[in-house]
């Protein structure tokens, strides 16, 4: 989890230092100070249309947001993980999973540590998933993480019957309750009576793949338990999602 901050960091200081340099060069060019380069150009009309510029998100996270979501996006982000910094060195109680920059690369993180400490090769792992019921008294576990920070699209979480169900009407979106993502033999994974709903950065749910081999959008499948057939949430395009657009 170290490596992964560390990352993360580095990820994040470079999406800073390009929109600040951006930001200068546009004062200075709009002053006359300087040339007003075509891509400078294009930034300054999507800003003043409200858009985040293309030339932020070449550095940027997957975002869908309008310009001042995304400011406010970013500065939760960064919050996130200046507290992290200053427990020196302690990890969170619970993580936020649509604060990282590299979502993939902290599930990695996650399994890593398991297999470490119990000395598995770590393609015989897989990620297991338990809702929380009660998250004002819940133990930091162990093994694995506890994850919050996702939404759902197309169901709801029912904490009367600890199962899926459908949405409520005229009501696109709900909160993802915390959950526990713990590490298992992937010869233990259970594959009967749960969903296994794709997770993905977005709401644009297509991505292409990064030369780490991951997807630039998705992130894995969360099994939710059912009782209810999973071709039924199939059906409805039941997903969850990190980050959605304001």
């Amino acid at each position: 989890m170290n490596s992964v901050v560390t990352q993360e960091l580095t990820r994040y200081n470079g999406l800073i230092k390009t929109i600040r340099s951006s930001l200068n060069d546009l004062k200075l060019a709009i002053k006359g100070e300087v040339l007003l380069s075509s891509e400078l150009e294009v930034a300054l009309k999507q800003i003043r249309q409200g858009y985040v510029p293309e030339l932020w998100l070449a550095k940027s996270y997957p975002s869908l947001k309008s310009l001042g979501s995304y400011i406010k996006d970013l500065a939760d982000r960064l919050d996130f993980f200046q507290k992290w910094i200053d427990t020196k060195g302690q990890f969170p109680k619970f993580y936020w999973i649509n604060k990282f920059f590299f979502t993939q690369g902290f599930m990695t993180g996650a399994l890593q540590n398991y297999a470490r400490a119990k000395e598995l090769p770590i393609d015989k792992l897989a990620l297991d998933f338990e809702v929380i019921h009660d998250e004002d008294r819940v133990e930091v576990p162990a093994e694995g993480i506890l994850v919050k920070g996702m939404n759902m699209e197309g169901f709801k979480w029912n904490a009367a019957t600890q199962l899926l169900a459908e949405s409520d009407p005229k009501i696109l979106f709900s909160d993802c309750p915390m959950m526990w993502f713990k590490p298992v033999l992937e010869v233990d994974f259970k594959h009967e009576g749960v969903y296994k709903a794709p997770l993905y950065r977005t709401m644009e749910r297509k991505g292409t793949l990064a030369t780490t081999g991951h997807s630039t959008n998705f992130v894995l499948k969360v099994s939710l338990p059912t009782d209810i057939a999973p071709s039924h949430w199939t059906k409805r395009g039941a997903a969850m999602i990190c980050s959605l657009t304001d």
